[in-house]
């Protein structure tokens, strides 16, 4: 029994050996994830050439992780939705993305540093107008992660907007609708809808203001239009807001945790009050004047549009008559007793 024992314990300790050397191995041999976080530059490209022309360019990526990133580099097209948000689609039999070429289609981003990915366009001699790219950047694994830089419908990308400077390219476009949210707003903020339609055919680019006038015809406010100078792509609407926010009583989202509180999907909000722009009461109606401009390729061309609503701080005009109400009221019994007072001193004396 004694032999017996003598010769398990190290049959038993071999086997333990084996199967940790066995799991260590394992272990070695299976790849550490590593987070997508890149950052790129430029976050897009606005380019133009003649027919035939050729374009060389540059993206600079950077790994912001500690360990080496296996980068793939894709061309995809752009097209727009309803809004005319820019989103991303697949063209793999699309024959202009073969206009892109790369010196390494894949490449190996360092950690924590910089690296170029030069690219040329060859456009064709029978190109026309314009073209809306993409070019994706995702990292060759299965790991999600975050990415810092242009992002299109969730993926990594830097839009490429190419116009082909040729004869017959218009530049055109209109104002389809500007308007409030609502008609009539107890407080301000007050949001402004404005949808762009491009009716030439290569993108354009509108930029302007809202110009905001109460009863004295004078600016109140002005405010900034496509103010991160998005495009509009030809055959599209797209939408852009902005929002009238100064006044002495608003109404400002609730913010928990650095994030504003959001319920049924919509943001709560709070009523406030800035004693600071007392002067600034809101009420009445008011008008809008929208302005846009953009550049045709031989001149800037301005579209314009009107649109007016009201302020009536309907509760707040309630209180205060409430207010005025009681005071009267009171003053009216104050009185009434006075007089009946003085009445009954008189039939005393």
């Amino acid at each position: 029994m004694y032999v017996k024992t003598k010769l398990l314990l190290p049959a038993l300790f071999l086997i333990l050996v084996f199967f940790l050397t066995l799991g260590a191995f394992s272990f070695a041999q299976t790849p550490q994830p590593v987070n997508y976080d890149v950052t790129v530059s430029p976050v897009f490209f606005d380019l133009a050439t003649i027919p035939g022309g050729v374009i060389n360019e540059k993206v600079r990526v950077r790994n912001n992780t500690t360990k080496p990133m296996n980068i793939k580099i894709e061309v995809k097209k752009i097209q727009a939705d309803s809004n005319g948000e820019a989103t991303l689609k697949n063209a793999v039999d699309d024959p202009t993305t073969e206009w892109f070429k790369f010196k390494d289609s894949a490449i190996v981003a360092p950690s924590e540093e910089w690296i170029d990915i030069p690219f040329t366009i060859n456009v064709p001699k029978d190109a026309a107008f314009g073209y809306y790219f993409a070019l994706s950047l995702t990292q060759v694994t299965n790991n999600n992660g975050t990415t810092t830089g242009a992002k299109l419908t969730g993926a990594s990308a830097i839009p490429v907007l190419l116009n082909v400077k040729k004869e017959g390219a218009m530049a055109e476009g209109k104002v389809v609708d500007f308007k409030t949210d609502k008609g009539v707003y107890q407080y301000l903020p007050v949001n402004f809808v404005v949808k762009v339609a491009d009716t030439g055919n290569v993108h354009i680019k509108p930029v302007g203001n809202i110009f905001i006038r109460g009863a004295k015809d004078k600016d109140l406010a002005i405010l900034d239009v496509n103010q991160n100078s998005g495009n509009v792509l030809p055959g599209t609407n797209r939408t852009f807001t902005a929002s009238w926010d100064d006044g002495f009583i608003t109404r400002e989202p609730v913010i928990e945790y650095g994030e504003p509180k959001m319920k049924d999907g919509k943001p709560v909000t709070k009523l406030t009050i800035n004693w600071d722009k007392l002067t600034d009461f809101r009420i009445g109606k008011y008008t809008a004047n929208l302005l846009l401009v953009f550049d045709n390729g031989t001149r800037d061309v301005t579209l314009e549009s009107v649109a007016t609503f009201w302020v009536i701080p309907y509760m707040a005009i309630g209180v205060i008559l409430g207010g005025f109400v009681i005071i009267f009221l009171i003053l009216r019994f104050i009185l009434k007793s006075y007089v009946q007072r003085e009445i009954r001193r008189q039939k005393n004396s």
